[in-house]
């Protein structure tokens, strides 16, 4: 018996056990039963959590109809760059900021009678896709050293403190220093193995004029907590090193040479390395973290499942012609990892299983590529690297490239950020200094959205910033990728969360920050 000549409630049962991914795919072949999805809430609103690649947070008590309400205020938001809420702060520099989670912190120096604190202020960033809804929720802490990086991770309820500790004699080295606290009481995390994670760099005693020790990252993952610490030289050049812990139980592991990184999940790390042109490619010993080539060109390794602490290593090769690039660096997915479960109250959140990883690439004007432009990203699914245990230890470009899109930029655009499948980037204006602007890019990289996308691009005229621009990115012959842009006030960097834009600006003595919410709460309670 054919499944279409089954009643209509009988197959609205059937449809009612389906995933959201199962059915999407049951809608995309048959036009009867995308009919049926359409014109029932309850489905409608999985099959577009399938179409965002959204996965259906805890269970809640609010009706279907608020739910897809509010999904679909959340999808029109940002394919539109339309936000309904923003907040605004003002620091008085120095300050270090940032943002982490769904959290923005930032620090500064306050003078005591006898002594100088540093204060960490924490916000809580709007979540509309989470009830119940509040404004910026603040905490505060005041701490006795210089405070570098910050990281939070609210579902192990745990917030990292990064500091450098210079040593005051020459015969001790510098150290990197991770103070593991209580995201929501002022003490020692319970669950660490030692509050204070200390890593032995390469340098030692004071650092000479001219060179610079700096934390350039902190990530954690389940039981994993990740620190790349960059000492630079006075003409600029560097050495990164990457530095493991298993936070729970002490354990480390350390690795040099790299650049950027970003943990895929609490036994594997994808990292952006720099060769040494002097060595000789990797035996794969315990010593090495990654292969090496001895033709510069950049890569890409990551650790395998089988634990976080062992050597063995996949090397992704990019293309030959790419060792004259002048700048690469990895964009960390601010979205929710595998092992990250939605928090309490969420609606829906972005599906960790379709996270992507993210390089970008800049070549000199004289000596780019053939066929790209001078900044370039190189995008991959997450799933599409396959764990170290498997397969060669060196995949050549010809055997990967084809799970790549490489996204021609312009050569303006910074501050590239990625976030699910969003990519966001930003352009400062090159127009008359009185009248500084920035436009901002969301690349919608979910080829699901691509009927939506074309919609909207059709209803609406191109957006203009001193010229007209495409509505629709041609990737390949494939224009499931949309432009959408905005132009706001001159600002000098950016981050992105699920929910917000940040958008920081310095001037006049102060550091202005913006945040920009996407999407719309639900109104009526459950």
């Amino acid at each position: 018996m054919s499944l279409f000549k089954l009643s209509t409630e009988l197959l609205l049962l059937i449809l009612d056990e389906l995933d959201p991914v199962s059915l999407l795919q049951f809608c995309r072949a048959s036009q009867l039963i995308h009919s049926l999805v359409e014109g029932t809430t309850s489905l409608r609103y999985r099959y577009e959590l399938a179409l965002c690649g959204l996965r259906e947070g805890p269970h809640n008590q609010y009706s279907s109809n608020d739910r897809l309400d509010t999904l679909l205020s959340y999808k029109r938001g940002w394919s539109t760059l339309t936000w309904s809420a923003e907040d605004r702060l003002t620091f008085a520099p120095p300050t270090i900021m940032g943002v982490s989670g769904n959290y923005l912190y930032q620090a500064a120096q306050v003078p005591l009678p006898n002594e100088f604190l540093w204060c960490l202020r924490i916000y809580e960033l709007r979540c509309l896709r989470r009830t119940p809804q509040r404004g910026l929720h603040f905490y505060q802490y005041f701490i006795a050293f210089e405070i570098r990086k910050v990281v939070i991770d609210a579902s192990q309820n745990l917030i990292v403190w990064a500091q450098i500790h210079f040593p005051p004699q020459e015969n001790s080295p510098v150290l990197g220093v991770l103070h593991l606290r209580d995201l929501r009481a002022d003490h020692d995390h319970r669950e660490a193995a030692q509050p204070r994670l200390q890593y032995r760099t390469e340098w030692w005693g004071i650092t000479p004029p001219g060179e610079r020790v700096s934390i350039q990252q902190v990530q954690v993952c389940g039981s994993l907590v990740a620190l790349s610490i960059r000492l630079e030289l006075e003409d600029g050049e560097g050495i990164t090193e990457l530095a493991l812990f298993n936070w729970r139980t002490g354990s480390a592991s350390p690795y040099c040479d790299t650049l950027t990184f970003d943990l895929m999940s609490d036994t594997r790390v994808a990292v952006v390395c720099q060769p040494d042109d002097d060595e000789e490619r990797s035996s794969g010993s315990s010593n090495s973290s990654y292969e090496r080539r001895p033709d510069g060109v950049y890569e890409i390794s990551h650790e395998p499942e089988r634990g976080p602490f062992l050597p063995r290593t996949r090397s992704y090769e990019f293309p030959e012609s790419w060792n004259v690039v002048s700048f690469v660096q990895q964009c960390p997915n601010s979205s929710a990892k595998v092992l990250t479960p939605p928090a309490p109250g969420t609606l829906f959140d972005n599906d960790p299983r379709l996270r992507l990883i993210a390089v970008t690439l800049d070549f000199p004007h004289d000596a780019r590529p053939r066929g790209i432009s001078r900044k370039v990203v190189v995008v991959i699914d997450e799933s599409k690297l396959v764990p170290a245990d498997y397969g060669e230890e060196v995949v050549r470009w010809a055997d990967w490239q084809e799970h790549c899109m490489i996204l021609n930029l312009p050569d303006q655009a910074d501050g590239v950020q990625l976030c699910g499948r969003r990519l966001v980037f930003f352009e400062n204006s090159a127009g008359p200094p009185q009248d500084p602007s920035s436009r901002v890019h969301s690349l919608d990289l979910n080829p699901y959205t691509a009927s939506y996308l074309q919609s909207l691009a059709r209803r609406s005229p191109p957006w203009r910033w001193q010229a007209s621009i495409s509505t629709v990115f041609d990737h390949r012959g494939s224009k499931y990728v949309r432009t959408s842009t905005s132009n706001t006030h001159d600002f000098t960097w950016m981050d992105v969360t699920e929910d917000n834009l940040v958008l920081y600006h310095e001037r006049e003595g102060q550091t202005g920050v913006r945040v920009l919410t996407f999407g719309q709460g639900i109104r009526t309670p459950p």
